[in-house]
């Protein structure tokens, strides 16, 4: 294997990009093997539940699939599909095909070696594109998800467009997201300022804001949930895990990235910080 190899993938290594593909290249190996293939919130019943995170991750996923509607042949496309768990999840589920994207070419290395190792890799694909400018026909999809993806888009209502475009009439997105309940201000605002920063989100959505972007796509809203509560452990287990995985990180690490971890849980811990679970449909007519 040359120098220019990636020893976990075996294909060419890519140099890191700038802004949020920049951001995923620099620490998806810190964050994937921290949180085994899950890049997302995780989801708990109730303040007894006992789930790790990793538990609770796979079950935010299943509420995300569950609402997609997928199944044996159907065509999901994931929008901001990290390394592939999810993704891989769904179609061993569901019996689905799956085509994952990123901007991360870091994600779209190990969610292929993941998806090689799954054996699902007839049914499963991930490709590295940018959501803002799909590069698949009209109609190519029977339905889609974005999971915290939408957070880093620089326009949420023309990243919708653009994966409604992708869908067939009657299909449907599920987004799940972080949203801003209310607006917030002084030391509360700097937390989430600060959280938007490091983590290239240009803001959190209001629900206004969400809602106003699904109908700027010419999409019908079918649900609107906001489970903040059931996701806000994750403030507080994601700091506690990258912060043992920091302990013995490569010098690659993103330090400012790791050093977020207290202003990363202050923030969640703020009653006007929510999470949206919304389900949205291609019009048929």
């Amino acid at each position: 294997m040359n120098a220019n190899t990636d020893e976990h993938t075996g294909q060419e290594a890519v140099p890191p990009a700038a802004g949020v593909g920049g951001l995923y290249d620099r620490n998806t190996d810190l964050v994937d093997g921290a949180a085994d293939g899950n890049i997302h919130f995780g989801y708990w019943e109730n303040d007894s539940d006992g789930s790790s995170f990793l538990e609770a991750t796979d079950r935010l996923t299943d509420l995300v699939a569950e609402r997609v509607a997928a199944g044996p042949g159907r065509r999901l496309l994931d929008v901001g599909c990290g390394t592939g768990r999810p993704a891989l999840r769904l179609a061993a589920a569901s019996g689905a095909r799956v085509t994952g994207v990123s901007i991360s070419h870091r994600e779209i290395g190990l969610a292929r070696a993941r998806a090689e190792r799954s054996g699902l890799g007839d049914r499963v694909a991930f490709r590295f594109a940018d959501a803002m400018a799909l590069p698949f026909d009209d109609e190519s999809f029977d339905t889609a998800w974005a999971i915290e993806s939408l957070t880093h888009m620089s326009d949420r209502a023309e990243a919708l467009i653009e994966i409604g475009r992708t869908l067939r009439p009657g299909g449907r997105v599920v987004i799940s997201d972080f949203m801003l309940r209310r607006p917030v201000t002084g030391a509360a605002g700097e937390l989430v300022d600060g959280m938007c920063e490091v983590f290239q989100a240009p803001s959190l959505a209001s629900p206004d804001e969400h809602w106003g972007s699904v109908r700027r796509a010419g999409l019908d809203v079918v649900e609107f949930l906001d489970i903040g509560e059931r996701v806000r452990r994750s403030y507080r287990e994601i700091p506690e895990f990258l912060g043992r995985a920091g302990a013995t990180a490569e010098e690659s690490a993103d330090i400012e990235f790791l050093a977020s971890a207290d202003s990363f849980t202050r923030a969640g811990e703020l009653p006007e910080v929510g999470y949206v679970l919304m389900v949205a449909e291609r019009p048929r007519g």
